[in-house]
């Protein structure tokens, strides 16, 4: 199926029920859905969103990157900081973690001058 086949089958529904329906009546109904639903259905988007991320970071065989995957979970749900600031402190971290990290920083190795007197001594 194309993706015009995947958006009309949304937006019809969206439509009739927008016309027809009212704002009223839906907001109504989604007001009389319990708070453990809405509560389970939270969690649920939250937990996909998680497991949609690890599933990436696996695929890429980056397993050396996975406490760097789990602290930024435990940063955000104490910091409470928006998405930019938690971009700006990963930024930071991905920048310190390279400086750091021999695989991605290699040290320039020192070489001293052979001196003239051991090429005369070969000779």
């Amino acid at each position: 199926m194309s993706h015009r086949c995947f958006a009309l089958r949304v937006a019809i529904p969206a439509v009739i029920v927008a016309m027809f329906v009212g704002t009223d009546i839906v907001q109504n109904m989604l007001a009389s859905i319990p708070a453990v639903v809405t509560g389970g259905l939270r969690v649920g988007g939250g937990v996909a969103v998680v497991v949609g991320y690890a599933m990436v970071i696996n695929m890429m065989e980056a397993k050396h990157l996975m406490p760097f995957f789990f602290l930024g979970f435990v940063v955000a749900a104490i910091a409470n900081l928006n998405l930019v600031a938690l971009g700006v402190v990963g930024t930071v971290a991905a920048i310190v973690y390279i400086q750091l990290s021999p695989k991605y920083n290699t040290s320039a190795a020192v070489t001293t001058p052979a001196s003239s007197n051991d090429a005369d001594d070969e000779l």
